[in-house]
């Protein structure tokens, strides 16, 4: 038994019930069709993007992201929001991880991919919220620095740089 409570622009809150030892018990998720973040490398630097986000009232550093448009495969929507928001688009695109940020609330699913080779294209397609997003271009190691500081919050980006950390990939 579902109900739709909001339909929102990128997602929709839903009232769920499930039966759990013959009674029913409900309770309210955030249904999200999935998005994408991408850790790529120019010249040995990291692409991160600075961006005002609205849910925490203020600016966050991160690797470049987004949400899957309907039909989009994940590949897809990755160069399409690294061109949006970089300016860059991956010539090659190799899957790092995919997770669950949220489970206990929503069923997002964040596939985050790895990308070494890029060429320059021009930034093109942000969104409004968008206009006042800041590219930066940073050594690895000094982004590990930012996540052992504490100065890097934003989940994404810190599962991205530990996970390709790990695999000797930055």
């Amino acid at each position: 038994m579902e109900e739709v409570i909001y339909r929102g622009r990128k997602f929709s809150l839903v009232r769920r019930a499930r039966n759990v030892g013959g009674r029913l018990a409900w309770g309210e998720y955030l249904v999200h069709p999935g998005a994408v973040a991408v850790l790529a490398l120019v010249d040995g630097e990291a692409l991160l993007v600075r961006q005002f986000r609205g849910a925490l009232g203020g600016r966050t550093l991160e690797i470049p992201a987004g949400t899957l448009e309907p039909g989009e495969s994940p590949e897809e929507t990755a160069a399409r929001e690294m061109v949006e928001e970089t300016g860059y688009k991956p010539l090659r695109l190799e899957p790092l991880l995919d997770f669950y940020p949220t489970p206990g609330v929503s069923n997002e699913r964040i596939w985050v991919f790895f990308a070494d080779r890029s060429e320059h294209v021009g930034i093109g397609g942000r969104d409004a919220d968008e206009a006042d997003m800041e590219v930066l271009k940073m050594r690895p190691r000094d982004v590990l620095a930012m996540i052992d500081r504490g100065e890097i919050k934003d989940g994404k980006t810190v599962l991205a740089f530990l996970a390709a950390h790990r695999r000797g990939l930055i």
